[in-house]
């Protein structure tokens, strides 16, 4: 009988203690602005602004993001879908003489590529994202270490072999070795 009254009286010292604590705030919180005030539901009050509610978002916005995009690229490539060491051997000729130069690479691409998607276009896949191509080709263009501008392979896939032109990359996120 003690325990049950005296918790009845404590629990009503307690949420009168924390009535005149809000009114209090109440008081206090009438010449804030509204941004800067606590947020009230009701009888309960909270001890945290709007303002604060509204950081906090937008910075979990922001987090979230940087961890869910991915980086992303703009390439060109010519592909030979041969898989012997000729082809690898034709292509290390076919760099030497294209030497990084842009215009050289796009006539190459659309003379000897077998890739429909980008023989059209000199060689272009347009922009695409980390993950969307096979493995060993993601890698090479999203590696850091592999320069804008510069032609790179051959690179062997199950496709054939590709020489890569990356023309612009996203360094959001990469692969690191």
């Amino acid at each position: 009988m003690f325990q049950r009254n005296f918790t009845r009286h404590a629990s009503a010292f307690f949420f009168s203690t924390l009535y005149n604590l809000a009114s209090a705030q109440d008081d206090a919180d009438l010449g804030k602005p509204f941004l800067m005030r606590n947020i009230e539901f009701g009888d309960i009050t909270l001890p945290v602004s709007p303002a604060t509610v509204i950081l906090f978002l937008i910075v979990a916005i922001v987090m979230f993001r940087g961890v869910t995009q991915s980086a992303s690229a703009t390439a060109r490539h010519i592909l030979i879908d041969d898989h012997s060491e000729e082809t690898k051997k034709r292509l290390e000729k076919m760099k030497e003489e294209i030497n990084n130069d842009k215009k050289k690479f796009a006539a190459c691409a659309s003379k000897y590529s077998k890739c429909p998607s980008g023989k059209a276009a000199g060689g272009s896949l347009g922009k695409f994202g980390q993950g969307s191509m096979v493995p060993p080709f993601d890698r090479v263009v999203f590696d850091p270490k592999t320069k804008i501008g510069v032609v790179v392979g051959p690179v062997h896939t199950n496709f054939g072999w590709h020489l890569i032109l990356i023309e612009e990359r996203d360094e959001l996120r990469q692969y690191k070795d």
